[in-house]
């Protein structure tokens, strides 16, 4: 079978997590898998759409076209499937109280076009999917996670504290802003505990009264890294948009043993089981009540860690989400192109 995959960009981080990073895997199973980022200029659009023809399958991944590019890929696909791991039919607005702050008509009615018109979704979470299912109720959509490459991160093995601990966070500069839902979080932590906050970013973050580390992120330096960490955190703010994350953050912690607490928003909770993976936190003090808990308990600490770490092995390792592709991909039936 010849595949293409569509990506969106180079600088969208789904284009590899979800894309580069497991074609490989696809390769050595068999299938014929290319890849291309989508074009801009007319001309590289047309000498793609006039290959569609020859792949048994079409990927298009996280790409909201316009109309007439959305057409023109559909009619030359024998088989187009959609993948998407945020909610890009909604505006990725600051944490705000107001639900009408996160609605696009423009993003919506983009996303309804595709969704409606491709053969089956892809989606990185259950929220994510129910989306799809309240457009298109027929439409076939099989939910695969963001995988995380366990091999790749160093494995914390000593679990006593750094001096000072390192709560530690990773992200991109965007969502900094998560960050701020735990001010009240470090202060109050503050007054019982010395503590430093490391933050891996292609941002900076400077909270006044606060001892920061910013690292600069880069690829291959994360792996290390985060092992470092005594306790990761995940804070999302409860929002339409932040509902449909895919906790990827979480992932990597647990991907190197590193126990962490989290908000209860979208797949947070999936991936946190009833704190039995990471602890859960619904509030600034409970975040504050929680991180102070696993600084203090050697074994809690411990015993999260190696049990993330075997969470990630069974459902979240590349190799794993690799397979569920793979099925979905080899799947015979192939639709007529349109037209």
């Amino acid at each position: 079978m010849k595949i293409l995959f569509i990506f969106k960009s180079e600088k969208t981080p789904s284009s590899r997590v979800r894309g580069l990073d497991i074609l490989p895997f696809l390769s050595e199973s068999g299938l014929e898998c290319e890849s291309v980022f989508f074009p801009r200029a007319i001309s590289a659009k047309l000498k793609l759409y006039s290959v569609l023809k020859s792949y048994d399958a079409v990927l298009l991944q996280k790409r909201l076209p316009s109309w007439l590019d959305f057409r023109e890929i559909r009619k030359r696909s024998k088989r187009l499937i959609f993948d998407f791991d945020d909610a890009i039919f909604l505006k990725n607005a600051a944490p705000s109280s107001n639900l009408c702050d996160y609605e696009s008509s423009t993003r919506m009615r983009k996303f309804k076009r595709v969704i409606e018109g491709v053969d089956e979704v892809v989606a990185a979470n259950s929220f994510l999917a129910e989306a799809v299912k309240k457009i298109a109720p027929e439409k076939k959509v099989h939910i695969i996670p963001s995988p995380v490459s366990a091999d790749k991160y160093e494995q914390k093995e000593n679990y006593e504290l750094s001096c000072p601990p390192v709560i530690g966070w990773i992200g991109t500069e965007s969502t900094l802003r998560y960050l701020d839902m735990t001010a009240d979080t470090f202060r109050e932590i503050r007054k019982k505990k010395d503590f430093v906050l490391r933050i891996i970013s292609d941002g900076e973050y400077s909270p006044a009264g606060i001892k920061v580390e910013n690292i600069r992120w880069s690829l291959e330096r994360q792996f290390c890294e985060i092992r470092k960490f005594d306790i990761g955190i995940m804070p999302l703010s409860p929002d339409p948009f932040s509902e449909g994350k895919s906790a990827y953050k979480l992932l990597q912690y647990l991907a190197a043993g590193v126990p962490s607490v989290c908000s209860p928003v979208g797949m947070n909770c999936d991936v946190a089981g009833n704190d039995e993976f990471a602890l859960i936190a619904g509030s600034s003090a409970v975040f504050a009540e929680k991180i102070l808990f696993l600084l203090e308990n050697y074994e809690i600490r411990k015993r999260l860690g190696q049990k993330g770490r075997e969470l990630i092995k069974e459902r979240f390792d590349l190799p794993v989400v690799a397979r569920q592709w793979e099925k979905i991909l080899r799947r015979a039936d192939a639709r007529n192109p349109k037209g």
